[in-house]
């Protein structure tokens, strides 16, 4: 395993750095974080016409051919930013798993327009009564769905939505749109929505349909386990905007006639937050490898990324806020806009008590195989 960045790798991460930094300020930031859906039309197709939206996705539908590693590289670039935007989402969460399992003719048929940016798509996976997105689903798959998903991100502008059954992902398209949003009141850079199906009209994804219940739950955790390597590679980049802006105040606050960066107390903090930020980014990419080489075998991969970057991106965020002292505590600082977005992926991704199982188990700490 290499994780060294290829040429094009490389070049991906520094045009994306680029893109960021002339395309997507902070105060453009803050200006679509003031928008009702906060999706930017005019920034998501920038984005597009770079090839983003394909990236992952096979070259007969339109994409450019690479993998998970190669969407991590971009992640990365935008969580500096952070760019607010359903790219990552919709490429984990809708395209990628189309890609993957769907039925020739449902990649012929939402691919290509998923691949240009011309449709977004979206996963309703979350239901009421479950603890966390990889708790098994009770909602049967049927070619009409009604009910209701919780924490659905981007629903409001989604063209594809997928729906995460107890037999597997269905489809929903615009065509047959059949579902009502209410937005959640979120924090962070993803708007989430409760999504209510009313009689919607849906297929199942594959071109046989889930084959039974027990594929379909292990199914929607192989999407939702991509889906969070890519949102980490995403905070990592978030953590070390958090770090750059730490050292800048540690470098030009002075405290008894000195910058505070001079005192070891406020200099261990910003070293801690290195550490943490590299870890987290070699886990990350590991396990994104492990998806484009080892399909087969990533459990321990993403269950370590994640079982880490709980604690981690806390120890990150707490730092940098007490790096930044009492103007770290107001909400007109830039930092908010970086450690919500920590925060978010922790409660969201990084929490489910399945990750600490499944490393436990990786590391026969446990034999249990509740």
């Amino acid at each position: 395993m290499d994780l060294t960045r290829t040429d094009e790798q490389a070049i991906l991460a520094d045009t994306a750095a680029a893109f960021v930094s002339r395309e997507c300020p902070l105060a453009r930031v803050r200006t679509i974080e003031a928008s009702g859906d906060w999706h930017d039309p005019t920034l998501w197709t920038a984005m597009a016409d770079l090839g983003w939206c394909g990236l992952a996705l096979p070259t007969e539908y339109g994409g450019a051919g690479q993998g998970l590693l190669d969407v991590a590289v971009l992640a990365e670039q935008l969580g500096r930013g952070p760019v607010p935007s359903p790219l990552l989402e919709s490429t984990t969460l809708a395209a990628l798993p189309i890609a993957w399992m769907g039925s020739p003719a449902q990649r012929r048929r939402f691919l290509p327009a998923l691949a240009s940016g011309r449709a977004i798509g979206t996963c309703a996976v979350f239901e009421p009564g479950m603890s966390d997105a990889w708790s098994d689903v009770a909602r049967r798959g049927a070619p009409r769905l009604d009910g209701h998903k919780l924490l659905v991100p981007w629903a409001n502008i989604a063209d594809v939505l997928l729906v995460a059954t107890a037999t597997g992902l269905w489809v929903v398209d615009r065509d047959n749109r059949s579902w009502a949003c209410e937005r959640h009141d979120a924090f962070a850079g993803t708007p989430l929505f409760a999504v209510t199906l009313d009689d919607a009209q849906a297929e199942p994804l594959g071109p046989f349909g889930p084959a039974d219940d027990v594929a379909g739950p292990e199914t929607t955790r192989r999407v939702l386990d991509a889906t969070a390597v890519v949102q980490l590679a995403y905070a990592v980049g978030a953590a070390e905007a958090c770090l750059d802006l730490a050292v800048r105040h540690a470098s030009e606050r002075e405290q008894f006639g000195r910058p505070i960066g001079a005192f070891q107390a406020v200099a261990h903090r910003c070293v801690d937050m290195r550490t943490d930020i590299d870890a987290c980014r070699y886990l990350a990419y590991r396990a994104a490898w492990a998806f484009d080489c080892e399909p087969h075998d990533t459990t321990l991969a993403v269950a370590a990324a994640l079982t880490y970057a709980a604690d981690a991106l806390r120890r990150i965020f707490v730092h940098a806020h007490q790096v930044h002292g009492a103007s770290g505590f107001s909400t007109e600082q830039d930092l908010h806009l970086f450690t919500r977005r920590l925060t978010e992926l922790e409660i969201r991704f990084a929490t489910s008590p399945r990750h600490q199982e499944q490393l436990a188990r990786a590391m026969g700490m446990t034999t249990d195989t509740a």
